[in-house]
């Protein structure tokens, strides 16, 4: 963005050649330079263009990181939702494992109370051998019934112990598949924490992204915004200072007056001319008079308003041509009260004590300058003001 100092000279230095001397302002030499200040101006235009398409570039490389990143989330997303799949399988098939199982011990629960009774009625036959069965029966029919009846109760027995055994090793087998399902199940858990881990911060990533690509396009719009705005600026005043203001003079020139100028306004003096300023190498190129807001600003001497608009960093400034390339600046002012163009009397009220622009304090800032150069105030105006200023 162009620095404001950068910004303000090259108005100064505009106003220089547009208003000049009154006797050249329409000749052809002046009318060169005011193009060629233009072309400067459009130089540094593209200049700070070509940055902008840098930056755009630098958002191109975001998109592609962004691209990369939902292309990398989207994957994760597929596989949780296989292992999601995995684990319902897993689910049902522990589910079938554990009905099984159930069913089982039903079937076991069922064929102890049989081994039971089995076991029951064996007993009861037991206290009677088998010979002893053979010699209380003298009826043949009787005796092979009941001959039949033993033998039976003997098979049946052997086989419901022999169910009994099958059943608690299917039980046995059934608990070990449930214990492996239940491992695998839990390996699945697991790998989906996992995968829910790397998902998530790959959403923070990329809503980092997101942010800082937001951030990135809100500031080179702010700059391209401040930069056509800047542009405008110039260029409309370039158009109106072109028109050749016709300077109105009066009986003694400006320059006549060094050392006996009247300060534009009551107060004290916080910056002299020459200061070093707090921030950089920069130096004030004129000074800062402190003074009550809404205090009147007079003009030091006669001349025509050449600017009174609102100056990024300069707040309402208004600037006054006094001829032979000679003028005098008031910036951060509460209100101006002359407008472009108007003939200006000397010590005429012109605007008011303000702290426009961003200024902490209320106070004046004035220049005086000969073709666009800064002159110490303090050679010029001499006499005190309303009140006492402190000497530089």
């Amino acid at each position: 963005m162009i620095a404001r100092n950068s910004l303000f000279g090259t108005i100064l230095l505009i106003l220089c050649i547009a208003t000049g001397t009154s006797e050249s302002a329409h000749s052809s030499t002046t009318q060169e330079d005011a193009e060629t200040k233009l072309t400067l101006i459009h130089k540094m235009i593209r200049t700070l263009s070509s940055r902008l398409t840098d930056a755009r570039s630098e958002q191109d490389t975001m998109q592609e990181r962004l691209r990369e990143t939902e292309l990398s989330v989207g994957k994760l997303v597929s596989e949780l939702r296989g292992i999601e799949n995995r684990l319902h399988q897993q689910k049902r098939q522990l589910k079938d494992l554990r009905r099984q199982r159930n069913e089982q011990k039903k079937a076991l629960a069922t064929q102890r109370d049989d081994l039971i009774r089995q076991i029951r009625i064996s007993y009861a036959m037991s206290r009677q051998d088998y010979l002893k069965i053979i010699l209380n029966h003298e009826d043949p029919s009787v005796l092979a019934r009941a001959l039949t009846y033993y033998g039976y109760f003997k098979r049946a027995s052997a086989e419901q112990i022999e169910t009994a055994r099958s059943h608690i090793q299917r039980i046995h087998a059934l608990e070990e598949k449930i214990d492996k399902k239940n491992a695998a199940l839990e390996g699945l858990r697991r790998a989906k924490r996992e995968v829910k881990i790397n998902v998530e911060e790959n959403f923070r990533q990329r809503e980092e992204t997101l942010a800082e690509l937001s951030r990135e396009i809100a500031r080179d719009d702010q700059r391209l915004t401040n930069l056509e705005q800047d542009k405008n600026r110039l260029e409309k005043l370039i158009r109106k200072l072109k028109q050749a203001f016709t300077h109105a003079h009066d009986q003694q020139p400006f320059h006549s007056f060094k050392g006996r100028l009247r300060w534009p306004t009551a107060g004290s003096i916080r910056h002299h001319f020459g200061e070093k300023r707090s921030q950089g190498n920069l130096t004030w190129q004129g000074v800062w008079i402190s003074a009550k807001a809404g205090q009147p600003i007079h003009a030091i001497s006669h001349g025509r308003v050449a600017f009174a608009d609102w100056l990024r960093g300069f707040g309402l400034l208004m600037i006054i041509d006094h001829g032979d390339g000679y003028m005098s600046l008031y910036g951060h002012n509460r209100s101006l009260y002359k407008e472009t163009g108007n003939i200006i009397k000397s010590g005429e009220i012109i605007a008011s004590v303000g702290n426009s622009g961003g200024s902490d304090d209320n106070g004046l800032y004035f220049e005086i300058r000969r073709q666009g150069s800064p002159r110490n105030p303090a050679y010029w105006c001499k006499t005190a003001p309303l009140t006492t200023v402190r000497s530089p």
